[in-house]
């Protein structure tokens, strides 16, 4: 039941994602179509593929931004907010089943959208230019650029963003103040981060692994399992953190 609702709720949001994806892609072939008339396109197998990457992991990763804080605004402490949900939990399930049920739907449609936009925007880009790492010995791991990486960069920032304003939706009891709050932690992590590494020479953990390993060695908590382990220890951690709140509400 809370599976669909979540899905009644959210749905307008993926159709307006899916609809601005495909207007990118419009716009996308008629530039490539226009330097390609100009005579502005062209370079070697590894020029295109590297470009080809670069595309389909910078869309994908906006994807997994924007969206991931649409998704986490829809939870059972905005439905608390906006008065439904003492229905619900009146409902013969535990406060646990909606906050589980709500970010494991959550978690399906977000990964279901990153999946379709990395296809998505691979397979224009293939279509343009071609399957140029036939021509490369070993296309995973090209200069700049390593797949497995990119990959794991996604699910670590998606988790990251999703769990974290997932759980402030439940703290505040509203989707819209979840956002607000989220935005400024990341933001004010961001800077931190920044400003730490340009005046002191430290660097903070990041979910970014395409970025650690253009790092020097650095202190043990930048090393890649650990950096992996420990955002996914934290994205996890959200929904226990959300549960925990939930339960101690007098709602």
């Amino acid at each position: 039941m809370y599976f669909w609702k979540y899905w009644r709720d959210t749905r307008r949001g993926v159709f307006v994602y899916l609809g601005l994806l495909v207007l990118l892609a419009i716009l996308w072939l008629y530039s490539m179509y226009r330097a390609n008339r100009l005579g502005h396109m062209g370079g070697d197998a590894r020029t295109l593929w590297i470009m080809e990457l670069g595309v389909t992991f910078g869309l994908t990763y906006l994807c997994a931004v924007v969206m991931s804080f649409v998704a986490g605004s829809h939870n059972v402490g905005a439905d608390i907010g906006k008065g439904t949900g003492d229905f619900l939990l009146s409902r013969p399930r535990s406060r646990k089943y909606f906050v589980w049920a709500g970010w494991m739907a959550g978690v399906c449609e977000l990964l279901g959208l990153l999946v379709f936009t990395a296809l998505f925007v691979f397979a224009l880009n293939v279509g343009l230019f071609g399957p140029v790492w036939r021509q490369l010995p070993s296309p995973a791991h090209v200069r700049g650029l390593d797949l497995p990486l990119m990959g794991g960069t996604l699910v670590l920032t998606a988790g990251l963003v999703y769990g974290l304003t997932f759980f402030l939706g439940v703290l505040w009891r509203s989707g819209q103040r979840g956002v607000i709050w989220s935005v400024a932690i990341l933001f004010a992590y961001s800077v931190l981060s920044a400003l730490l590494r340009q005046f002191e020479g430290i660097s903070l953990p990041t979910p970014n692994l395409v970025e650690l390993t253009s790092y020097p060695a650095g202190p043990w908590y930048l090393g890649l399992r650990i950096e992996i382990i420990g955002w996914t220890l934290l994205s996890l951690a959200f929904p226990f953190a959300a549960q925990l709140v939930l339960d101690r509400s007098d709602v």
